[in-house]
């Protein structure tokens, strides 16, 4: 099997920002372009809460940092935990407070993305030029969402418009024959607004992998491993009047990458994504508004050894949601359902391809004095694993206008993919059962008029059935009794009209607690900084991250601490022209997040950019 596989303001919103502590990630030098609502945390609805922990990350810092790549973007930030094999368009996931890749939601405009086969989302081929902002929501939010987002929900924003034209565009060149061009026009004329863009990315890479088990089945192909990616996207809105709009959105993505592999697994895949969404809301009546919402992602995934077919995983995720919002008060309820149908096809027989799943869920939203709470409660009924219900409970206390106590309460569950379950050939298991899990937090937000701001949150989660597998079953999933992962993330930001620093650190020990023993490629400590200084036309910038020592399943094999260090240079000039220069892994550090995996040595890459 290959390694491939696997909103409007209202009352309530207006109370709760009063008492929001403002995200780190939007003070970063620039105005905050952050929406007036964030959604991710609550299902769509329109409430702005500051109870839940959350990073956001705004179009202003992704072209501050010089990203190209989601993986840039995420790795090491509070809470978060980045694996990825091989560099750019290589395998890579994302986890939120010790739970796994598949254990975190991951959404485009509200769209789940992701593999049936592999039960994951992969983040390698999501292009950076064409997002606006990324949401990530941390906790359970299965009370919302249902299954998969047991660790939290990462949400992407694509590019939308406003009034006026907003043409933008670069071109990029650097080590390892990278090439990178994108353009986008967006604008808004009265109730309507649009975005229509396009990217390439492609680089002849660095060599993948390096085995050094010395295993006879071990694949050692000491070669460069490139990566191309076409991607466009359009999204178009309509707002009407109190409160009705709709918007459709479309985002695909062709990418083609070479990998380490044998005549079994390949050694190259195309990927093809698309998503689809539409979604909308009626007029406001009284206080009552209905929200609605349908979206399809595809994802093919065609493997190749030397140009030769190999074999082929496909997937599909239909989903449609109906939610009535009523504004009782200074609360805001709602009260929806929703379905999910997932298909897989592919050139290997699953004994099963496909199930649905049918939810039901509420929420309740408002603000007593300085207390603000928000409640979720959610029925879900899959077809093949029966029913589950979730909930959750978030609490935010502002103590004075500086201070807030932050906690929470919630559950979720995740049910396992059609690889752990049908994948033929003796690899799966039929008899696994979903994934539950139990997460308690408390914590404080704080900032002042001086340009500081700090939040810590502490939590515990505990899983029962964790789905695990290892060499001693022949890579057979099974369920884990019981798995536990304690932690806290810390950050602190200050910024001026010169200065942004944001900087975080995460402590997680994540246990199975039957045997004792940790969980693999789950680092124990991890931070980073951010540091930039404008002068004039010219930024200089410059980040430092690293993470502690990891391992893999087989817990001999050591993926050792790093750090590592990224410079940036930027001069702006003429009419909304940048000149940008990036130096990423300064001392040329060897490091890996997954066994054998290799990362980027020292490279350079050189910007020319065009936009507001």
């Amino acid at each position: 099997m290959s390694s491939r596989h696997r909103t409007r303001r209202t009352t309530l919103a207006s109370a709760c920002l009063a008492a929001c502590s403002i995200p780190l990630s939007a003070l970063a030098g620039t105005p905050s372009t952050l929406p007036d609502v964030n959604v991710t945390a609550s299902h769509g609805a329109p409430v702005a809460f500051a109870g839940v922990p959350e990073t956001v990350i705004t179009r202003a810092e992704i072209d501050r940092l010089q990203a190209t790549s989601v993986l840039s973007l995420l790795e090491n930030r509070a809470g978060m935990n980045l694996v990825n094999q091989g560099g750019p368009g290589k395998l890579t996931t994302a986890s939120i407070w010790g739970m796994s890749g598949s254990q975190t939601l991951v959404l485009i405009d509200g769209v789940r993305i992701g593999s049936l086969t592999a039960g994951a989302a992969y983040l390698e081929n999501l292009p950076v030029a064409l997002i606006d902002h990324i949401d990530i929501i941390k906790g359970p939010r299965s009370g919302q969402y249902g299954a998969d987002a047991m660790g939290g929900v990462i949400q992407i924003f694509t590019r939308k418009g406003k009034e006026g034209i907003q043409p933008s565009l670069s071109i990029a060149g650097g080590s390892n024959k990278t090439f990178e061009t994108s353009a986008n026009v967006s604008g808004g004329n009265g109730p309507f607004d649009y975005s229509i863009g396009a990217s390439h990315q492609g680089t002849g890479g660095f060599n993948a992998y390096t085995d050094t088990t010395g295993s006879p089945y071990a694949v050692n192909q000491p070669d460069n491993d490139g990566y191309r990616n076409n991607s466009a996207n359009v999204r178009l809105n309509y707002t009407g009047k109190n409160g009705a709009r709709i918007g459709v959105h479309w985002l695909g993505t062709n990418a083609f990458t070479d990998y380490d592999g044998s005549s079994f697994a390949g050694n190259q895949q195309r990927s093809r994504q698309q998503n689809f969404g539409l979604d909308g809301a009626l007029m406001k009546i009284g206080i009552w508004q209905l929200r609605a919402s349908a979206g399809r992602n595809i994802e093919r995934q065609t493997q190749y050894y030397d140009g030769s077919y190999v074999s082929e995983y496909n997937s599909r995720q239909d989903s449609f949601s109906l939610a009535n919002d009523f504004s009782i008060g200074q609360g805001l309820l709602t009260l929806g359902a929703d379905r999910l149908n997932d298909h897989v096809s592919s050139s290997v027989n699953y004994d099963v391809t496909s199930r649905h799943n049918n939810g039901l869920f509420a929420q309740y939203a408002t603000q007593i004095a300085d207390l603000s709470i928000q409640t979720a409660l959610r029925h879900d009924s899959n077809s093949q694993f029966g029913t589950a219900n979730t909930g959750s409970v978030d609490l935010s206390w502002q103590l004075n206008p500086s201070l807030a106590l932050t906690g929470g309460y919630g559950t979720g569950f995740h049910v396992p993919s059609f690889n752990f379950l049908y994948y033929p050939g003796g690899y799966a298991n039929p008899d696994l059962r979903p994934e539950h899990a139990r997460t308690v937090r408390l914590g404080f937000n704080w900032q002042n008029n001086n340009g500081w701001t700090s939040s810590l949150t502490a939590f515990r989660t505990r899983t029962r059935d964790l789905i695990a597998s290892s060499a001693s079953t022949n890579y057979v999933p099974y369920n884990i009794n019981q798995a536990q992962s304690i932690g806290a993330e810390w950050q602190l930001g200050w910024h001026n009209a010169d200065w942004a620093v944001n900087s975080s650190a995460t402590w997680i020990s994540a246990v199975d607690r039957e045997t004792g023993l940790s969980i693999p490629r789950q680092p124990k400590w991890s931070g980073r900084i951010d540091v930039d200084r404008k002068f004039g036309a010219w930024r200089m910038g410059m980040t430092v991250r690293g993470q502690t020592a990891t391992h893999e399943s087989t817990f001999s094999q050591i993926n050792n601490g790093f750090a590592t260090a990224d410079l940036r240079l930027s001069y702006a000039y003429g009419h909304n022209w940048h000149f940008e220069a990036k130096l990423s892994n300064v001392l040329d550090k060897q490091y890996q997040t997954a066994y054998d995996y290799n990362q980027a040595g020292r490279t350079v890459l050189f910007t020319l950019r065009y936009g507001l």
